[in-house]
């Protein structure tokens, strides 16, 4: 399956994803939904073949003794492929985008200006381990009328093809280009440095690690929408309710570890140090947690690791995380302000004051009170799915539906109106 890489190949790929983005950017929300509503039958019709398929990546993958996190975003569970499916009906009952009107106004000598929504265009997609996001990014991008590159990881590589042929099925045989979703077969490096300096695309969304990172940093040459790093922690201020804070935290941190929107560190006021905090650190331990703890944290028991900068600096991905004490609000901020990675950040308060100010100075793409870190997503934010969680500042940021895929254009409707100055 995995053919030797010849740039060729994949330049060919890349001119009919731009080919076919001209029929793509122009059809109805009616050809839109028809396609993502026979890709579900496919995939409930192959569902059997598919998880064949990703039975072998997850074998493999443990073999080789990849990484438990990567391993377990890898896996197809009946309950996530169901989740799949469902998500290509929610994207079908989304509203479409395109064409929808940002801004109207007429002008002092009469010219119509109307800004409008368009389709951002061809978009690459660089992504590790969850062959899910195969269909969701899919999903997204035909609703927004743009084409999608795909480039899994190689721990994936059956199923997002098993995946990717469904797909090109369900286009072709509702006469869209199947261009309109191209997946690249090659795991050689060098297809992806290829891809990130091709003119045929306008955008590039890279979801994986630091290596990936590194490697899309050295060598874009077209726009980039991060989904980086996932530090994210929750704050337990003086006046939390501690019965919620006993049940959000542990949900942040054990409902699934691996991914991006679990809670790395938590930072805890110092007023429970003797209350609260014994009994979270102790549930999280008897989950089997791996606890590093500032000193005063340590002091709750044998076992806990010291916590220090770099650990701070950790996306564990795993049932791993800091526990802080802090004395104030402010010093809660500051820690998040040095160690946080602009994903998500969550307070845990009944303070409205604490929790607005909190709100204000926390610099990440999403803040929440009183909520688990876990719902920022696009499947819990009722967007259908998502193509990513952007943690960059320009265009887009968090997590990325249906009007982030698009961009805007001026529509002006004259009367054989002149520039006379």
């Amino acid at each position: 399956m995995d053919r030797l890489y010849d740039r060729k190949n994949l330049e060919a790929l890349l001119r009919d994803a731009r080919q076919a983005f001209y029929r793509t950017q122009v059809l109805k929300p009616k050809e839109k939904n028809a396609v993502l509503t026979r890709l579900s039958g496919l995939l409930r019709k192959e569902k059997d073949h598919v998880l064949h398929e990703n039975q072998k990546d997850y074998r493999n993958a443990l073999e080789r003794g990849l990484d438990p996190a990567l391993c377990d975003r890898l896996l197809l569970t009946e309950g996530r492929y169901v989740q799949m499916v469902q998500g290509l009906h929610d994207v079908c009952a989304l509203p479409d985008p395109v064409g929808r009107s940002v801004d109207r106004w007429t002008n002092a000598d009469g010219l119509l200006i109307e800004k409008v929504r368009v389709p951002l265009g061809v978009v690459g997609v660089i992504y590790e381990s969850r062959p899910n996001v195969t269909v969701e990014v899919f999903s997204l991008c035909l609703k927004a009328g743009c084409c999608v590159v795909l480039r899994g990881g190689s721990e994936a590589l059956s199923s997002n093809q098993a995946l990717a042929d469904l797909i090109r099925q369900a286009l072709s045989e509702e006469g869209i280009p199947p261009g309109g979703a191209t997946f690249l077969p090659w795991t050689d490096r060098q297809a992806v440095v290829d891809l990130l300096s091709s003119k045929d695309l306008d955008v590039v969304i890279p979801r994986g690690g630091a290596g990936l990172m590194k490697l899309v940093n050295e060598h874009a040459r077209v726009p980039v929408l991060k989904h980086d790093q996932g530090i994210c922690h929750i704050y337990v201020g003086a006046s939390a309710d501690p019965e919620k804070a006993m049940s959000v935290v542990i949900n942040a941190k054990t409902s699934r570890p691996s991914t991006c929107n679990a809670m790395e560190t938590l930072l805890v006021h110092s007023s429970h140090r003797t209350t609260l905090l014994p009994d979270i650190v102790g549930t999280l331990r008897e989950k089997e947690v791996l606890v590093y703890g500032c000193p005063e944290t340590r002091k709750l028991g044998e076992g806990i690791l010291p916590a220090s900068p770099d650990t701070y600096r950790t996306e564990f991905l795993s049932l791993a995380l800091n526990v802080r004490q802090v004395e104030t609000l402010d010093e809660a901020l500051l820690h998040i302000r040095e160690y946080g990675s602009g994903h998500t950040e969550a307070i845990l308060t009944r303070d409205l004051e604490e929790a607005e100010r909190f709100q204000m100075e926390v610099d990440s793409s999403c803040v929440m009170v009183n909520a688990s870190t876990r719902l920022h997503d696009g499947f819990a934010f009722g967007l259908g799915a998502e193509v990513g969680i952007s943690t960059s500042r320009i265009h887009a940021r968090g997590t990325m539906g249906l009007p982030e895929l698009t961009t805007t254009k001026y529509l002006v409707r004259g009367n054989g109106h002149l520039r006379n100055a």
